[in-house]
């Protein structure tokens, strides 16, 4: 990627849970350690946060992973399902991801999230739980293509960011009660009915039928 200097970098979020959990697996690591040198527990008090800080640490190395989760490059490390469609989405293509991604109207390190992950807090759960059988049946190999979940999104995703746009409310199609109707029953979608499809069909079928279309 070329280099057009510091103002052309987005600013980069420091890692403050990890770190906050590797000092916290530390201070355990420690404590336990000192318990078998001195052949007992401290006391009642050490007792209770050799049991307790462990699950502390893995309630947060679980929320940890679910939000490193959003990132672009989690949903790509997964080559034959999920890496083509990442490379697609980064693509000069007439696809909504495509554009989307290039053109900025998404955040660039969590733009599969954000298409993907619905309105509101529902819909953030409803995303990294989809997220975790997505990583489940990619280790089991429980998949199967065309890969559906990703060839379509939640009309709300849509909405949450072109409901209030001027373009979209001066748009005559989208005034028509009856479409409206039907957008919300979730009866018909924007992505290729009235706009260009999310990924490109090759995308979907993995990674070997990606690589043969280019």
């Amino acid at each position: 990627m070329e280099d057009l200097g510091p103002l052309f970098v987005a600013p980069h979020e420091p890692d403050r849970m990890g770190a906050f959990i590797a000092i916290l697996a530390a201070v355990v690591i420690g404590a336990a350690l000192i318990a078998l040198a001195r052949g007992r527990l401290p006391d009642a008090l050490s007792y209770s946060v050799l049991l307790l800080a462990p699950l502390f640490s893995y309630l947060l190395g679980n929320l940890h992973l679910l939000e490193e989760s959003k990132h672009v490059e989690f949903c790509g490390s997964c080559h034959e399902t999920m890496s083509p469609i990442v490379e697609a989405m980064r693509s000069d293509t007439e696809y909504l991801s495509s554009l989307h991604y290039r053109s900025g109207a998404v955040p660039r390190d969590s733009a599969c999230y954000r298409c993907h992950g619905g309105y509101g807090l529902q819909g953030d759960a409803e995303a990294k739980f989809a997220g975790l059988s997505h990583m489940l049946n990619t280790v089991t190999g429980n998949y199967g293509f065309p890969l559906q979940k990703a060839a379509r999104f939640d009309i709300s995703s849509c909405l949450d960011c072109h409901a209030q746009a001027a373009p979209f409310r001066a748009e005559e199609t989208h005034r028509d009660p009856g479409i409206q109707t039907s957008l919300l029953a979730g009866e018909i979608g924007c992505a290729g009915l009235c706009h260009a499809s999310a990924h490109p069909p090759e995308a979907l079928l993995g990674a070997a039928s990606w690589e043969a279309s280019r």
